[in-house]
């Protein structure tokens, strides 16, 4: 009969720790994890609880109470609701059946709360779970990401550009057509006069050299003719007759 008995015990564990609302608070019992949940308590009677969330809760054991109902024993602290407060002390039981909006947190409790009851707890008529410490729970170190060394891309060699100074244009200066000049005129040649024999009979006479002949320009024909002047026309006869006299003597 006691065998049968603790048949029906562990079938009844199976079906109520596996289900999907038991199956996360039994996890988080044997991990260590805190949890937050919203309690809601009676509505009338002196022990009556008062409803709100349970923030932070450290759940260390799951059973049935001495009346049958499935509860947890937690830790709460505030800022958690409580109508009693946490003066006395921090210990609670709740029911699952009243608990929702379950959420695990992954962050672990280390350490055993004051008044903490090692193995089964003595409020509870069947003790299923509870808090494993023989696993300390794994502190995880910041991850420290050593920088890459940073490899320099392949990138063509570019040869430097010389450096090129500003040059300064001086702005040419303007050619000047030179205008043709007048040719310079060339001095005549001085004319060599032979020696004159002497004649004993015709005295000498003294012979000017003749100035050198300048080329004029061909000057515009008077329309008039000019008067003649009888003193100029005289002049211009004994000139004659001078040079006639000079090329015979030259020739004699």
């Amino acid at each position: 009969m006691s065998f049968i008995n603790t048949i029906f015990k562990i079938l009844e564990e199976q079906n109520i720790l596996k289900t999907t609302k038991t199956k996360p608070i039994v996890d988080a019992i044997k991990n260590r994890k805190k949890i937050d949940f919203y309690y809601s308590g009676p509505r009338k009677g002196r022990d009556s609880v008062k409803s709100g969330k349970r923030e932070s809760a450290e759940l260390v054991a799951i059973g049935l109470s001495k009346r049958g109902n499935l509860i947890v024993r937690a830790y709460v602290d505030t800022p958690s609701v409580s109508k009693k407060g946490f003066e006395k002390t921090n210990w609670r039981t709740f029911m699952v059946s009243r608990m929702s909006d379950v959420k695990i947190s992954d962050e672990k409790f280390d350490q055993k709360r004051p008044d903490y009851e090692e193995g089964a707890d003595m409020s509870m008529s069947v003790t299923y779970v509870t808090s494993d410490w023989t696993n300390k729970p794994e502190v995880k170190k910041p991850r420290i990401v050593k920088p890459k060394p940073s490899v320099p891309s392949p990138t063509a060699i570019t040869k430097p550009t010389p450096s090129v100074e500003p040059t300064t244009t001086t702005p040419e200066e303007p050619k000047t057509t030179e205008l043709p000049q007048p040719k310079s005129q060339t001095k005549p040649e001085k004319l060599v006069t032979p020696p004159i024999k002497q004649n004993p009979s015709v005295e000498p006479t003294t012979t000017t050299p003749e100035e050198p002949k300048t080329t004029e320009l061909p000057q515009p024909k008077p329309t008039e003719k000019p008067v003649a002047n009888p003193e100029e026309d005289e002049e211009n006869k004994n000139l004659k007759e001078s040079i006639k006299n000079i090329k015979r003597l030259m020739f004699l």
